[in-house]
């Protein structure tokens, strides 16, 4: 997920650079474009003038050019102009002198006026602006201009005309330095405004990530525990969209894993049960047949009977558990009183196998947070499988201690013959179960699958395996 994060990112990070820029290279043409419309309407202006003094002068000189115009309007017009001193605060930028220019030519495109005055009797008859506007077209250029400074500037034409005779060719210039500040502060502005807007973006899209990831996170997680067998409450998710499909998603799951426990429930039962009522009727019919044997044939069906009673009172167990997905574990458990209340239950049956059951507790204070039920009945499985496989003068240690890591250990640890090699991959396995060494009788198989399951439910970890020399070694590991 975080790569496909960071990727969207780089993507939205470039379309978004990729818009920015190609939006700030449009800044400079946007202000020559009004900075032209301006000049063009000052062209037309200038010319309507100089045509109406022109018209003035035919009337007291046939022979009057156009030039006498020029020179007569706006040589005194820019002598003035030139001498004016003032401070303009436009925006960021201070203008303190006019840098407007303006030069006339005649129909043959010389130069008969020039504001600056190094333009005077220069042919300008190819440049665009004179030679478009003298066909009647709009006539505009940029290029340097020919001062010192060698400055860009943008130069836009009118013509002077009486009647449809085109007399000259009136064009005003603009030195390109006079906007160029106005541009540089625009694209600063504009780059300055994008970087918060992308920064307030990226923001933006963290939280909503977040909000969306999070509660896709922990639905994930929670899958992921179901599938591992993990015994995990539906998590909190605030989103409804997200939170309605995870309950869907929850109730196919639990669906699906019914249909496969009651499957594999009926399958097992009728394999597990089928042995001993085969013997009970077998048992049954005998005594109808074989008065000698009678008494032996009623133990028989009682032992058999008792078995089948066993195994389904185990099932149950073992089903109410798996079935609950949500089973209280905020109970605090002392975990030592609770042994030592376990321990007088089975002090008959050990006397009787002459066994001895010790406990070492470390300290009488380990508690977890469990289920006070389901632990008993673990630790009853594991001492119960202790003292079944244990023979005449074996004893049984059950060892409670902390661990340096912060969690506990319960241990229980007896002296009998051990798992054989080929056992031990199958012990958790439902119904499977070893013969006892003392009557050769096998359980139900499925008390540690039920330790397993409590193991699960408390986050623990459920460890069985031989010891050194002699017995078994079964351990719960709580964090």
């Amino acid at each position: 997920m975080d790569s496909n994060c960071n990727r969207f990112f780089f993507i939205l990070g470039l379309g978004f650079y990729y818009l920015i820029n190609k939006t700030e290279e449009s800044i400079r043409p946007r202000y020559m474009e009004t900075m032209e419309e301006s000049l063009n309407d000052t062209a037309h202006l200038f010319s309507a003038a100089l045509e109406e003094d022109y018209k003035s002068f035919l009337k007291y000189s046939p022979k009057a050019k156009i030039a006498d115009s020029a020179n007569k309007i706006l040589s005194p017009l820019f002598l003035n102009a030139k001498g004016r001193k003032f401070t303009a605060k436009i925006y960021s930028l201070t203008k303190t002198n006019v840098d407007l220019q303006i030069y006339v030519t005649d129909e043959k495109g010389i130069v008969v006026f020039d504001s600056e005055g190094y333009r005077k009797g220069l042919d300008y008859s190819k440049y665009n602006d004179v030679f478009l506007t003298l066909q009647k077209k709009y006539g505009v250029r940029s290029s340097k201009l020919l001062d010192p400074n060698g400055e860009g500037a943008l130069f836009v034409a009118a013509p002077i005309q009486m009647g449809k005779e085109i007399l000259g060719v009136i064009t005003i210039v603009k030195p390109k330095s006079s906007v160029v500040p106005f541009i540089e502060t625009a694209r600063k502005k504009f780059w300055q405004i994008s970087l918060v807007v992308a920064v307030l973006i990226a923001v933006l899209f963290v939280i909503l990530a977040y909000l969306l990831f999070s509660p896709i996170r922990k639905l994930s997680g929670y899958v992921s525990a179901l599938r591992s067998g993990k015994r995990v409450g539906f998590p909190k998710i605030n989103l409804k969209e997200i939170r309605e499909l995870g309950k869907e998603m929850d109730e196919l799951v639990r669906s699906l894993e019914g249909k496969e426990y009651i499957e594999n429930y009926v399958q097992t039962l009728t394999h597990e049960i089928k042995s001993p009522l085969s013997s009970i009727l077998a048992s049954a019919e005998l005594l109808e047949t074989n008065r000698e044997k009678r008494e032996s044939l009623i133990l028989n069906i009682q032992s058999e009977g008792k078995r089948i009673q066993n195994l389904i009172e185990r099932l149950l167990d073992l089903s109410s558990l798996e079935a609950n997905k949500e089973v209280n574990t905020e109970e605090s458990i002392n975990l030592s009183r609770l042994v030592e209340a376990l321990i007088p239950g089975f002090l008959p049956e050990a006397e009787k196998k002459s066994v001895s059951l010790r406990t070492y507790f470390e300290t009488e204070n380990i508690t977890v947070q469990g289920n006070r039920f389901f632990l008993s009945l673990s630790v009853q499985n594991l001492i119960q499988n202790a003292l079944d496989f244990s023979l005449s003068g074996n004893d049984i240690q059950i060892n409670l201690k902390k661990e340096k890591e912060g969690g506990c250990i319960l241990e229980v640890l007896d002296e009998g013959m051990g798992i054989p090699d080929y056992a031990l991959s199958k012990i958790y396995d439902r119904f499977y179960s070893l013969p006892r060494p003392d009557s050769g009788k096998k359980s139900s198989g499925l008390g540690l699958a039920f330790v397993k399951q409590v193991a699960l439910l408390h986050n623990a970890k459920l460890s069985i395996g031989n010891r050194e020399g002699k017995g078994v070694s079964a351990s719960i590991r709580f964090s």
